[in-house]
Order: structure tokens, then C-alpha cells, then sequence
């Protein structure tokens, strides 16, 4: 199994429930900026999945008017998040919760 195989495994199984849930707590925001900056870690603990974002990783910086402090994630982590803010939007009005 390769790198990226691992990698939409986790996305899957892991952390877009993890997306999920954090969304329905309030925790993240449901709409995703379109405003975001990338660069390397700078060590600070990801807003998705809470592991730090060492200097080897990308890092994305999102800023978001409703969050004082910016969100930083993981590449794999904000894609999580980004597909479940996606998911939200284009569910219709009146359906039941359904996370699938």
C-alpha cells in the first residue's frame, strides 16, 4: 500500500468524521474560506486533528472573520475539513442529518 492509499485511508476513516464532529460542536467553522496561505510548520498544534504541524509538513493558514485566531491545519486535515464544509452546503434544506 502506498503513501497516498494511507493517506485517503485516513482521510476517510479518520478525519472527516473527525471533520464532521468538530463542525457540529462549533469547533470549526461550516463554510470554508477561499482565503488560505501555505507554507512549512511552524510547530503550532492543527485545528482538525491536534498533532502538531512540524517544519518538514505544509501548513495552511486560514483566516476567518467569525475566528479571532487564524485555523492551521495539515494538507490532508484542511482537505477534511473543506470536503465536509462542502458536504453541508450541498445538502438541501429540511434533510434529515445524514453524514453519508
Amino acid at each position: 500500500m502506498g503513501t497516498s492509499d494511507l493517506l485517503l485511508k485516513r482521510l476517510e476513516r479518520d478525519l472527516r468524521p473527525l471533520a464532521r464532529e468538530r463542525i457540529a460542536m462549533g469547533q470549526l467553522p461550516r463554510k470554508a474560506s477561499t482565503r488560505f496561505w501555505g507554507g512549512f510548520g511552524t510547530g503550532q498544534p492543527c485545528s482538525l486533528c491536534n498533532e502538531r504541524i512540524h517544519p518538514d509538513e505544509i501548513e495552511y493558514e486560514v483566516t476567518i472573520e467569525a475566528v479571532v485566531q487564524g485555523l492551521r491545519f495539515h494538507r490532508v486535515c484542511h482537505y477534511a475539513w473543506q470536503l465536509e464544509c462542502d458536504r453541508l452546503q450541498q445538502r438541501p434544506q429540511g434533510n434529515p442529518k445524514n453524514p453519508h
